[in-house]
């Protein structure tokens, strides 16, 4: 049990350090590496809680630079709509179902990230209705998984927000949506045997917020993704063969 806590604990830091750099990540990471030691039903009442402790703070700092109109009519009435039902979903879906298709996502994800990291290319711009839906989707993959970022990044990709504004923002709708999941799982009782061990983590979550934003002024951003699009990518295959 010690080493799955100690892994548990290497899959937060290197989680949250890369959603401090990029402004998302915390939760496909932090999932992806600890399904291989856990459950995905049981990491979600402790993963999600610490994500409010880091994104309270941050989208705090960053609230001059968060595209409000962007966040308060489109992504979260759209993705609290869809998280509704990916937690109405997670009740019943086999265990086996959710690690498969989490894996596909992360495995789709981090290709085309890689794919765009080589090319280097611009995205077209996209109509509004292909973005609410794509949002939509990321709100049910936030109910099943916590982590509906994948899916929210490719919804508002062809937006062309500059990278303080998309980090900003981003954040935003990870406090607002966490925060509201973590109510829904207080209430089915299901943070609560699991409070001690997200004390324990509050350490790891301040040293990796520190050293995200040590790294987001000074590391190359690009050089960064590479690095966890490969990880993910090891963690996807590792889940759909494990």
């Amino acid at each position: 049990m010690a080493m799955e806590y100690l892994w548990l604990g290497f899959a937060v830091w290197l989680g949250f350090t890369a959603q401090a750099v990029t402004g998302f990540g915390s939760m496909v990471i932090a999932v992806s590496l600890g399904s291989l030691m856990f459950s995905i039903p049981s990491l979600l009442p402790i993963l999600v809680p610490l994500n409010i402790f880091m994104t309270g703070g941050m989208a705090w700092r960053l609230r001059r630079q968060t595209d409000w109109s962007l966040l308060t009519t489109m992504i979260l009435p759209l993705m609290i709509l869809g998280m509704g039902a990916g937690i109405w979903l997670l009740d019943s879906l086999p265990p086996t179902w959710l690690k498969t298709g989490f894996a596909l996502l992360v495995l789709w994800f981090s290709s085309r990230e890689l794919l765009k990291l080589y090319r280097r290319q611009q995205i077209a711009a996209r109509p509004d209705w292909w973005q609410r839906l794509w949002m939509f989707f990321a709100g049910i993959a936030q109910g099943l998984y916590g982590s509906g970022g994948p899916l929210l990044v490719y919804g508002i990709s062809s937006r062309q927000l500059d990278k303080a504004t998309f980090r900003a923002t981003l954040v935003s709708v990870w406090f607002v949506l966490n925060s509201l999941y973590s109510v829904v799982m207080l209430i089915q009782g299901r943070v609560q045997p699991v409070a001690l061990t997200i004390l324990a983590c509050l350490p790891v979550l301040y040293l990796a917020v520190k050293m995200g934003d040590w790294l987001h002024h000074r590391v190359d951003e690009r050089q960064f993704k590479l690095g966890i699009c490969l990880l993910l990518i090891f963690s996807a295959l590792a889940m759909l063969v494990g």
